[in-house]
């Protein structure tokens, strides 16, 4: 678990202690104050014998902005080393750190940490600093008390801080403290946990927005107040499953809207997100949209243009980006680990022929039946787009041929689609997805100048997929060397994900969504403009196919100037909406496909079969 860390601005005031008797201050002198330090800090914080002077060595002795005899001291009993704080500015960014506050274990109880950190601050305090820092944990009580005292402030720069913050306020009874971002700005006043508010969600779908009503069931900073869904007996499901005690139920989503409520999830048909999030947001409500953004042109810019306009927070809930591998490959990145970004992969291939009757009902016009091959590009093409945070100016797509499966699925599309995405400083992705391969896969590769990272094979025996990640990187630009390593994926929120569903990824985006509405810029959503740099790709790819693969430029709808040649283009696969003008599902010309394909899914549906299996059906 990461520590936390807190702040310390200059102008707070530096409460004064006086030293009880016997006790006083000293400074390192030579290399026999390593002993004493090395005694002072091992247990808990620095390894004993040759480690903790390799330790030392390394973190203090080895930096070039520390001089040991201007920045370490020690606090002395009769003359003797039983305490130490290292103090000294970082020469790169001029803050200060207070670093390895520590009392040898037989004098600690005594309350002697603060006058540690009443001379480091004094010391800090004779340079022009933009603040000091420092990092604990919240086992470490005294201390944790002894630096709020001091006016040390909590830190928001990792995930899960807040709420943990919360709770170290509710132990030691404070209300309220203030808290601030990892660049000094303010962030809130964050309150313990038994004021913490829960945010009001209201779920639009009753199917695929089980998980996030069962985010809210379990956890302590969301609530679910409403359910929509037309069809009622997913609507009764979830009356029986819930309870009608604080939630209420709705079959009209006009209706559904005037409830009390923050944030309105639209888990409902993929196709149909972007009418229903306009609508949302003029209504005064944060929206979570599960997928996809949107199916036109013209529905892409009503949705930038309210998001714009009210001002509230939109969240598009790409999971594949929060999986455990693509979360940790983003940390690595953003850490310098793999130098510039150079090229990337991502395969979202997902055999869907055993659960498609569940997915469509049998219905010929469901949206999966009519969507084109590109339209799902976001799981695969996402987690890259976010881990690069780069926008895609350019695409080449291709379409696999339609195959036997899709043909028994009633899928009016190819089996697979492949987009060659250009990046705006002229890197390449190369994204690969479909519903209709005959093995799934869901992986991703990022090259950088500085190594390759990837997740594990859909086939790997010995580690869930997305759920670890190989490595192999070199230290620097040119090192050249051959080092693999497997890195754990796990972080502070991965132990409350498990058993949520992709990985646990649905518990991440609900987790950022709660923090980005509570006010935290910080939070790790992924915003309207964000959303289409993922969709538009897929989209464009599919003009692309229909022109034999040629590249096409995606337009940059953060421009106003370049949303006006987009307002009206109603083009999309999907014919439910006469106003839109309908493309073919598959670039060659929508294929022909047997009503008794869909009456046979139908029953199948009908019947509760679970998984549809050893299928034989052909074409003619």
């Amino acid at each position: 678990m990461s520590q936390l860390k807190m702040y310390w601005f200059p102008g707070t005031p530096i409460q004064e202690y006086e030293l009880p008797e016997g006790y006083s201050f000293s400074k390192y002198k030579h290399i026999a104050d390593r002993d004493a330090w090395v005694e002072i800090c091992k247990n808990g914080l620095v390894g004993d014998g040759l480690e903790g002077f390799k330790r030392f060595g390394d973190d203090v002795i080895g930096r070039v902005d520390i001089d040991p005899e201007r920045d370490i001291f020690f606090l002395d009993y009769k003359g003797e080393h039983i305490g130490t704080v290292t103090a000294f500015v970082h020469a790169d960014d001029n803050t200060g750190d207070v670093h390895m506050v520590s009392i040898r274990t037989d004098f600690r109880g005594k309350g002697l940490s603060k006058y540690l950190t009443m001379v480091a601050l004094k010391h800090l305090s004779q340079y022009d600093i933009k603040f000091a820092h420092l990092t604990t944990n919240e086992w470490r009580k005294a201390a944790v008390t002894g630096y709020l005292n001091a006016g040390f402030k909590p830190v928001e720069y990792d995930i899960g801080m807040e709420e943990r913050w919360a709770q170290v306020l509710e132990e030691r009874n404070i209300d309220s403290v203030e808290m601030y971002y990892e660049d000094g700005t303010f962030y809130k006043n964050i309150v313990r946990a038994s004021l913490l508010k829960k945010v009001k969600f209201g779920v639009f779908g009753a199917g695929r927005g089980t998980t996030m009503m069962e985010y809210c069931r379990i956890s302590e900073n969301a609530e679910l107040v409403a359910i929509c869904d037309k069809y009622l007996p997913a609507l009764n499901e979830k009356k029986e499953q819930f309870g009608e005690e604080n939630i209420a139920y709705y079959t009209d989503f006009d209706e559904f809207l005037k409830h009390d409520m923050d944030v309105v999830v639209l888990a409902n048909r993929a196709n149909e997100h972007a009418p229903f999030a306009v609508k949302a947001l003029r209504a005064g409500k944060n929206v979570f949209s599960e997928l996809l953004p949107c199916q036109n042109m013209k529905e892409a810019v009503e949705l930038i243009e309210a998001v714009e306009e009210t001002g509230l927070v939109y969240a598009y809930a790409e999971n594949c980006c929060y999986m455990p591998a693509p979360r940790m490959m983003k940390k690595l990145y953003n850490d310098g680990r793999l130098g510039k970004f150079e090229y990337g992969e991502g395969e979202y291939m997902h055999n869907c022929e055993s659960i498609w009757h569940n997915c469509t009902r049998g219905e010929e016009d469901h949206w999966r039946n009519t969507m084109s091959a590109f339209y799902y590009c976001t799981h695969s093409l996402g987690p890259l787009v976010h881990i690069t945070g780069m926008r895609p100016v350019k695409v080449s797509g291709f379409e696999m041929p339609f195959n036997d499966r899709m043909w028994r699925m009633g899928a009016k599309a190819g089996a697979m689609a492949i987009e060659i995405v250009t990046l705006e400083d002229g890197t390449v992705l190369k994204s690969l997805h479909g519903v209709g391969p005959s093995k799934s896969s869901l992986w991703y590769s990022v090259y950088g100048s500085k190594g390759r990272v990837e997740s594990a094979r859909e086939d790997d025996t010995t580690k869930k997929a997305v759920q670890t990640v190989y490595a192999n990187l070199d230290k620097f630009d040119g090192e050249n060397r051959n080092r693999p390593e497997i890195i754990d994926a796990d972080d502070d929120l991965s132990e409350k994900a498990r058993g949520f569903d992709h990985g646990g990824s649905d518990y991440y985006t609900m987790y950022n969504m709660v923090q980005r509405v509570r006010g935290n810029k910080s939070a790790e959503i992924i915003d309207v403009y964000e959303a289409l740099d993922m969709f538009l790709p897929g989209y464009f790819g599919l003009l692309s196919a229909m022109q034999g693969g040629v590249p096409v430029e995606i337009p940059d709808l953060r421009k106003k100037e370049e949303r006006e040649k987009w307002r009206n283009d109603t083009r999309c696969t999907d014919p439910a909406n006469p106003a839109y003008e309908v493309m073919p599902s598959y670039t060659k010309g929508n294929p022909e496909i047997p009503q008794a394909n869909y009456d046979r899914l139908r029953k199948l549906w009908q019947d509760g079969v679970k998984l549809n299996t050893d299928v034989k059906m052909k074409r003619e």
